[in-house]
């Protein structure tokens, strides 16, 4: 017979086991020496040492069978549902009668199947093994019992062999000897305790009676209508409340909210395995990453914050489980993967909240005193915790181990009788979960970065679901802070004038802190609630990120503009950037976009390109000829070529008027009568989002570019003071441009002197030959830009309106003015919807519209415009002025 590490390398040979091999023990020339405190595992292996947890491929390999399995799977994995792996049942009862596979079986079925049933030790075997038989469920061959019951009744006889009146061992001990026996057996469990495990005083009945409270919004009469309420809240998000995934192109769009409920929060007394419980005699070095602090490290660590991202994660777990411990509609348990953005808490939350709801988790189809499961494992940093669930008569109990494989084997050896589930947390680079968790028995979940070197072989060898946690939401941060003013007040302190004024005061102070270290670092919770020094920290590391930008990485910072770059695993990602769920198809699984952390940091980011592309456009006019400069630019940076005047100068007479039907003559744009330095724009503005302050007042000259990829109706947009001409008189200057002067609202007499006159051109960059428009989009773009400017609803008056599109050369052109449809069946009936529509549709029609082609000789039109300037417009772009520029941002 081989060892029990495996095959050997020897060429094999086929051995089937016989029936007497089945039937009666195999003999050794020098038999073991039992006790009664001997474990079962060790019997039932003859000694030898527990079976090397191979892989399938190799031990087919090793005993010579040509066969492929449908999954390469560890052996104990194989030996628990072997049809699974290899379904063709001539192959799978030769591969399981070679003796090689005897000792797999006995380890990884029998004796956990006997730990189950409270049977680890001859002693327990002697007492109660007699009568104990597998059930067809338990999956064990009647031969593979046959041996392991032989095996052991073998090793209890030789016992009694020699010890003189053995027959009453086990029910006739003297009291004298039962305590020596007893305490020899706490000895040892003592022993093992001090080297691997331990368990933690008064940690479970902390988790399982963790306390709730919660934050409701408008609430008449308080601080910010904030309100900290102790206890559950009644109503609690529904799935459908949370389960917000929007399309790619709307990642941006403001989440909606229903109902007055902000947060949850749930405290434990004594801690959670993620901070640490307030017992353990032993530190993991808590937090010990730069940043990682403020909350989690505070006296309030015990407070674990509830959000909606992390109910939702709840919701999808809760589903899987019940089909596979309730329902029965599983062939496999689930393995999850939960996703987010380096410090949103979805360690500390998610893991957290699932342990607390695991503990409790009851359902009405099956009913169990103390909860369903019976064992939570929760794998974090190097350690682990084994939580027992509470059970009639038997008081719950967690047991830390400071060697996870201890925990592992610990776990395996319960997962084929008990209800369990798994949790690991990777926190540290390069760290990936345990290989041998029992996933083919109990559901998982792991929690980590977007780092897929964490979790890609996971997923690939479990078919792990994605799950994917955004940010916090600025309102969730905001109410988490006003449970931490509020919480520690007496009821009704909202009656007494001094303590509420106080109270809305101290809530408005860091409420303010609040927002200035999102601008900086994020929505970050980690960073949101630690200290002034660990957010200083931070925020010089996301200074020296930005500060650290050059010709030879901003390729790099490009991708982030562009919301395409993948999660790449370096500083850069981690400080500047985050993660957003979006979703390709209406039930499609979870994906995400890479997005800035913050608007500052888009902002500054979108500036930063600018500067290079001046330095480029003037490179460029170096090298290259004046066609091939052009079309450089425009290829490498769209839109954005226009914000350079030597662009936009030859741009605005190259247009092409795109007519009503029936128009006989052209309508001039308010750019032709504007000469080359008149056509500068002064400064790029980003837009802010839905979620942020408008912009004070809108500026002439200033190209407002959104930060979102899903603005509505055009790509940017700028201001020029005054109106053009209404229509060409067909005479032109030299340089072709219009003869006379914009009219500026100063030249206006009557009513008009009182209302200046303004136009907004909107600039659309496509390469289609049509840009299809619809009322809804447009009143959508209406709502949006009143809402991106604080003057907008004074400003807006008297104001002309201007569309230019931009095609490329060799694709599609457009050659034809653009119409606006009104096809919004679904929103027809709504209150005012069809009014707004009207209005957008009358709004279209007095759109002036112009097409310009990217093109030979458009290009060189331009360079003729800009011959005596190109000298003085390079050196202009690469003085010290540059360099001002980028230290200013």
């Amino acid at each position: 017979m081989l060892s029990a590490s495996g095959p050997n390398d020897e060429p094999s040979r086929r051995r089937s086991r016989a029936e007497s091999d089945v039937a009666v023990p195999e003999q050794s020339a020098a038999p073991p020496s039992w006790s009664l405190d001997t474990k079962v595992k060790v019997v039932l292996l003859e000694g030898a040492a527990p079976p090397a947890d191979m892989k399938l491929s190799d031990f087919l390999t090793g005993i010579g069978e040509d066969i492929v399995p449908t999954r390469d799977v560890s052996m104990r994995f194989f030996v628990r549902r072997p049809h699974e792996y290899i379904p063709d049942e001539e192959q799978r009862n030769a591969v399981l009668n070679e003796v090689e596979c005897l000792p797999y079986e006995l380890f990884y079925r029998v004796a956990p199947f006997l730990e189950g049933k409270a049977i680890s030790s001859l002693r327990q075997w002697a007492e109660s093994g007699r009568g104990v038989r597998p059930s067809p469920s338990d999956n064990i061959r009647d031969d593979i019992w046959n041996v392991a019951t032989a095996r052991l009744n073998a090793a209890v006889d030789s016992i009694k062999r020699d010890i003189p009146d053995q027959a009453a061992l086990v029910q006739q001990v003297s009291l004298e000897e039962r305590v020596a026996m007893l305490t020899k057996e706490i000895q040892k469990l003592r022993m093992q305790t001090s080297t691997t495990s331990w368990e933690i005083p008064g940690a479970f009945e902390s988790v399982l009676n963790a306390r709730w409270s919660h934050v409701l919004s408008g609430e008449a009469g308080m601080p910010l209508g904030m309100r900290v309420v102790d206890g559950p809240p009644e109503n609690v998000w529904s799935y459908a409340d949370v389960n917000h995934s929007p399309l790619p192109l709307e990642v941006d769009r403001e989440v909606p909210r229903n109902g007055n409920l902000e947060i949850m929060v749930l405290s434990s007394e004594d801690g959670w395995p993620y901070t640490q419980f307030r017992n353990e005699t032993r530190s993991v070095n808590n937090n010990a990453e730069v940043g990682r602090g403020g909350v989690f490290n505070a006296p309030t660590s015990n407070a674990v914050y509830i959000r909606r991202e992390v109910v939702r994660v709840w919701y999808i777990v809760e589903e899987q489980t019940r089909a596979w411990y309730v329902e029965g509609t599983l062939t496999h348990p689930k393995s999850f993967v939960v996703v987010g953005t380096p410090g949103i808490g979805k360690s500390f939350a998610c893991g957290s909240f699932l342990l607390y709801k695991l503990l409790h988790y009851k359902n009405k189809l099956l009913q169990y005193e103390g909860g369903l499961l019976d064992v939570v494992a929760y794998f974090i940093r190097d350690s682990a915790y084994v939580i027992h669930n509470a059970r009639p008569g038997v008081a719950g109990r967690v047991v830390k181990y400071s060697d996870q494989r201890a925990a592992v084997l610990e776990i395996n050896e319960m997962a084929s009788c008990k209800r369990g589930f798994v949790i690991v947390d990777i926190s540290k680079k390069g760290q990936v979960p345990p290989e041998e968790l029992p996933t083919d028995c109990w559901p998982s979940v792991v929690l980590t970065s977007p780092d897929v070197n964490h979790y890609d072989s996971w997923v690939k060898d479990r078919g792990g679901i994605m799950v994917i946690v955004n940010c916090d939401d600025e309102r969730d941060l905001k109410a988490f802070v006003a449970w931490r003013v509020l919480r520690g007040l007496p009821e009704g302190f909202e009656n007494n004038a001094g303590m509420l004024l106080n109270a809305e005061k101290k809530l408005s102070e860091q409420l303010k802190v609040l927002d200035e270290r999102i601008k900086t670092a994020g929505p970050l919770a980690r960073f949101m609630f630690c200290d002034d020094v660990q957010f200083k920290q931070r925020e010089t590391q996301v200074t020296a990120m930005l500060n650290g930008i050059n010709e030879n990485n901003r390729a790099n910072y490009k991708g982030i503009l562009s919301c395409k770059m993948n999660w790449q695993n370096d500083d850069v990602t981690r400080k500047l950037v985050k993660i957003m769920r979006v979703r390709f198809k209406t039930k499609g699984a979870d994906t995400f976009r890479c997005r800035a952390l913050s608007f500052p940091i888009f902002s500054h980011l979108y500036k930063l390109m600018l500067v290079y592309l001046k330095r480029d456009a003037a490179a460029k006019m170096l090298i290259m000829s004046p066609e091939e400069t052009v079309a450089s630019l425009f290829e490498e940076y769209s839109f954005c070529a226009l914000l350079q005047k030597e662009v936009l100068y030859p741009v605005s007479y190259m247009m092409k008027y795109l007519r009503h039907e029936g128009d006989r003559r052209d309508v001039v744009s308010v750019l032709e009568g504007l000469h080359l330095n008149q056509l500068d724009l002064m400064d790029v503005e980003i837009l802010p989002t839905a979620r942020q302050r408008p912009i004070d007042s809108c500026r002439y000259m200033v190209m407002y570019k959104p930060c979102i990829p899903n603005y509505p109706v055009v790509d940017a947009f700028f201001f020029v003071e005054g109106h053009p001409h209404t229509q060409r008189n067909g005479e032109k200057d030299a340089d072709g441009r219009v003869k006379g002067e914009v009219w500026r609202g100063s030249n206006a007499v009557g009513a008009d002197a009182r209302r200046p006159k303004k136009t907004i051109v909107m600039v659309q960059v496509t390469t289609s030959d049509k840009h299809p428009m619809s009322t809804t989009a447009l009143v959508s773009f209406q709502k949006t830009i009143a809402r991106n400017f604080a003057d907008w609803n004074t400003f807006s008056e008297n104001l002309r309106w201007e569309m230019i599109y931009v095609n490329w050369s060799g694709v599609g052109i457009i050659n034809e003015r653009q119409v606006c449809e009104d096809a919004d069946e679904v929103n027809r009936s709504a209150d005012g919807a069809m009014a707004a529509r009207k209005n957008a549709a009358k709004l279209w029609k007095e759109i002036h519209q112009w097409q310009v082609t990217i093109s030979d000789p458009m290009s060189a039109t331009f360079a003729l415009a800009r011959k005596e300037k190109a000298k003085t417009f390079i050196s202009s772009l690469i003085d010290s002025e540059g360099v001002e520029e980028t230290s200013k941002e």
